[in-house]
């Protein structure tokens, strides 16, 4: 009986040396130097962001789902940053179950907004700055900080903005901890887009705690979809110098009691920093939105609006849920004023929730524009309660497990309208409710398993592991089983003339099914099988385009982004 007490704790020492070795933490890679050739980044290491870090000279930077990246630790004092410059790339393509996070490198209960710098893209679009003379905001100018279509070497470095410029790909990614201050005004955002083309795909996207923006926007035209910003200090969704992209389906949710001495709001919204008419004018479209102060009324003087829209901005907003600011739509200034009453810049169906129903929507300079203050209050298809129980979304004032949902009743949950000359680009899929979420609970887009409303108590030194991911194990500790097959999706080529391979590994079943629809408005071109571990020939007859390859055995779910260039 003894030998056999001995034998079992040897066998026990064994196993729990086994299980300790499996969960050990990732090695870190310190990045230190710019990166100028093709470069990938994969999801068995860390990446450490060791200061300004640049892809340039073209160069593709391709990070695997489920990497991680710190833009410190606690090793280092240095407040990293990423900027993709002009003519380079980033293709940081993470999935629902692996999604690419940039955070902070410092213990779970220590991380704070602005740990480190931020993710910025920049590129050839068009900016209303004159030739060739913007550098973005937040670092002290160098040539590689230059954004927008001056110079372009593409037609012969010529003043030239190429539209559907293409800066790369984010998608299933997040943004935890950003936000550095060069100077008053001057700041590193969560993410920053400088001139940013169509050819950009940015879906799926969380930024929070941010120490700055969550989202700026600084001319071009990249569109988006699937926007989370969460617990940023300053504004939600910010636009300037030109930017004309769509966005719809996106969050902001704050914090009631922290906001940013430049004044916080869910929109704001600029021509440029001096209110000019130089073109092109900032004219984004957003529709679907739910922008929440996380209470009925804030608890922050500096507090401002649920959209600020001021110095000649010609942006539009649809469909869209304010809520809990001190004023809900505040027009700033006498030609913001004027794209008002031209219809430039109508806000249709807007729901907004305030306190005091005389904030509801306000002008200044000047400040008694009474026909704007009625032509948004009474003739724009608006609503406005004083608080929740008028709105009813489920509930949008739990930080940590917010739930956006409008329930049976709310005015939310039907009544969107598409009507209006500026949604009906394809780009906008046309849904009855208003806001970013419907009322049916699988259609929560917000929590999927890619979203994380706890980056406060998330381990990453294991990778980045979606919630509820069947096929990836974690316990409290996030310590990953590295028994568990990883789903691999390889597609090639990309892009392709409609006829493509797709290439598994890893699934649970030996069948997986297929679904290819358009990234934009969600139209399905093939649904059928492929297998695992082998090549599969597909073949789509659909025009040029991106599109959405999904794959799923059932348990574990992929997706990827495919490009039809006939």
């Amino acid at each position: 009986m003894q030998n056999k007490n001995l034998l079992r704790k040897a066998m026990l020492f064994v196993f729990a040396a086994f299980i300790g070795a499996s969960a050990m933490a990732l090695p870190k890679v310190y990045v230190s130097t710019n990166i100028t050739t093709n470069t990938t980044w994969t999801s068995n290491k860390i990446y450490v962001l060791t200061g300004l870090i640049y892809v340039t000279n073209n160069a593709t930077l391709t990070i695997q789902p489920g990497t991680v990246i710190y833009g410190n630790d606690a090793s280092s004092s240095n407040k990293g940053s990423l900027i993709i410059t002009r003519g380079a790339k980033i293709q940081a393509v993470g999935t629902p179950c692996r999604p690419i996070v940039f955070t902070s490198g410092l213990a779970p209960a220590k991380r704070a907004r602005g740990d480190w710098g931020g993710l910025i893209l920049l590129g050839y679009a068009a900016i209303n700055p004159p030739g060739d003379t913007a550098h973005i905001e937040g670092i002290v100018p160098v040539p590689e900080t230059r954004f927008g279509g001056g110079l372009n070497p593409n037609c012969g470095g010529g003043d030239c903005p190429d539209n559907n410029d293409n800066s790369g790909t984010l998608e299933y990614v997040r943004v935890e901890y950003a936000g550095v201050a060069l100077s008053p005004n001057n700041e590193i955002n969560g993410i920053t887009f400088g001139g940013v083309g169509s050819g950009t795909t940015v879906d799926h996207v969380q930024v929070s705690y941010s120490n700055d923006d969550s989202y700026e926007w600084f001319g071009g035209n990249v569109n988006a979809k699937y926007l989370i910003a969460y617990r940023g200090i300053d504004d939600d969704f910010d636009t300037d110098n030109g930017y004309s992209g769509k966005v719809q389906f996106g969050v902001g949710l704050r914090d009631p009691k922290v906001a940013d001495i430049s004044g916080s709001k869910g929109f704001e919204s600029d021509n440029d920093a001096n209110g000019s008419t130089n073109l092109p004018q900032t004219k984004a479209i957003f529709s679907n939105i739910t922008i929440d102060a996380g209470g009925d009324t804030t608890q922050n003087s500096l507090y401002i609006a649920g959209a600020h829209i001021r110095r000649n901005s010609d942006l539009k907003v649809f469909n869209s849920v304010l809520m809990g600011y001190p004023t809900g739509v505040l027009i700033d200034g006498t030609l913001t004023q004027g794209n008002v009453v031209t219809d430039t810049l109508l806000a249709n169906n807007i729901i907004a929730v305030q306190g005091d129903d005389s904030n509801y929507v306000r002008t200044v300079s000047p400040s008694d524009n009474a026909s704007v203050v009625d032509l948004i209050r009474n003739h724009a298809a608006n609503r406005f309660y004083q608080n929740n129980s008028g709105v009813q979304l489920t509930n949008p004032y739990n930080l940590n497990n917010p739930n956006l949902r409008p329930k049976s009743g709310s005015p939310a949950i039907s009544g969107a309208s598409f009507a209006h000359a500026g949604l009906s680009n394809s780009f906008f899929q046309k849904v009855s409710f208003v806001g970013a979420l419907p009322s049916n609970k699988a259609q929560d887009w917000t929590h999927e398993s890619w979203v994380n409303f706890r980056p406060d108590t998330t381990v990453y030194n294991k990778g980045a592991f979606g919630s509820n991911c069947s096929g990836f194990v974690a316990d409290k500790n996030d310590e990953v089983s590295e028994n568990v097959a990883v789903a691999d999706v390889k597609l090639s080529p990309n892009p392709n003339k409609g006829a493509f391979n797709i290439a598994l590994s890893g699934f649970a079943a030996s069948v997986v099914n297929v679904k290819i629809s358009d990234l934009n408005t969600g139209r399905i071109y093939f649904i059928g099988k492929a297998n695992n571990n082998t090549t599969t020939n597909i073949s789509i007859q659909a025009p040029n385009g991106n599109y959405v390859v999904e794959l799923t055995d059932g348990k574990t779910v992929v997706t990827r982004k495919v490009s039809v260039l006939n």
